[in-house]
């Protein structure tokens, strides 16, 4: 009886020597598997880098069409083109303001081609109301504004004649009043080297541009495509460039055979608008 309860707890003792080697075989396999699991990670929020944006690096050429107004038969022409163009338009002449309308259904950009004083104002037609050298300041200013008030469209202004306005420095610091309050930008049109228009222009804070050439002063097709070809030159080595011309049949006909040829040289026609600073 004794040998059997003795064979029993040998039985026990070898049940429980089992359990307590499969207690730490679970334990030691539990440890080595979460020993391997890497801690959870906490969300953070993600940090987007923001590379810089590149910049858009074009030549830009801004073509100017002046004396809107006058006549519609080339001014629609080369309306026609559909590139942009900015036309500048006379607040006073027979079809201003249907040119306005041409160029607002075309999204056309518009400027105020502003009658000033030339020097040789007894051999050319002058426009009756003209802003002279020997205006007061508030006479200078009634002029402006009612012509705003013809092209009320006019981003900008540029100059028509004008090579004794612009010269002179009580003139044009008026109008450079009236375009800050106005918002408006200044292109001055050269028909002065010693224009002051540029230099008030920056003073005052007033956005402009210079024109570099007008393009049709032979009125040759084959001359206008050699004054775009200076300009375009001129747009990729300075990368921007103000070219003027008018509405004549020969500066269409110019255009309309330079567009691809432009564009093959890299060279972005763009608005007046694009090039003032």
């Amino acid at each position: 009886m004794a040998s059997k309860r003795k064979r029993n707890n040998k039985k026990k003792t070898r049940w429980i020597r089992l359990f307590l080697l499969f207690l730490i075989t679970i334990s030691i396999l539990g440890v080595l598997i979460f020993w391997k699991i890497p801690p959870p990670q906490i969300d953070e929020p993600r940090q987007v880098v923001r590379l810089p944006m590149p910049k858009i690096s074009y030549p830009m050429l801004a073509l100017i069409i002046d004396d809107g107004g006058y006549s519609l038969e080339n001014f629609n022409k080369i309306l026609a083109l559909e590139k942009p163009i900015t036309y500048a338009i006379l607040p006073e002449a027979p079809f201003t303001r249907e040119a306005i309308l041409l160029a607002r259904q075309k999204r056309q950009q518009v400027l105020l081609h502003l009658p000033m004083e030339p020097k040789e104002g007894n051999h050319v037609p002058l426009e009756r109301n003209m802003i002279r050298c020997s205006m007061s300041p508030q006479q200078i200013k009634i002029i402006i504004q009612n012509a705003l008030k013809q092209v009320p469209e006019a981003r900008g202004i540029n100059n028509h004649m004008g090579s004794k306005a612009t010269e002179n420095l009580p003139v044009m610091k008026v109008l450079m009043e009236v375009l800050k309050k106005e918002k408006l930008f200044y292109i001055d049109s050269n028909t002065s080297l010693r224009s002051v228009g540029p230099l008030l222009a920056e003073k005052n804070g007033v956005p402009f541009a210079r024109n570099e050439k007008f393009i049709d002063q032979e009125k040759n097709v084959n001359a206008i495509k050699r004054a775009i070809r200076q300009g375009i030159k001129k747009a990729q080595k300075e990368g921007k460039v103000v070219l003027i011309g008018h509405p004549y049949a020969e500066t269409e006909q110019a255009l309309k055979e330079m567009i691809s040829e432009i564009e093959r040289e890299g060279v972005r026609l763009v608005f007046a608008s694009e090039v003032v600073g």
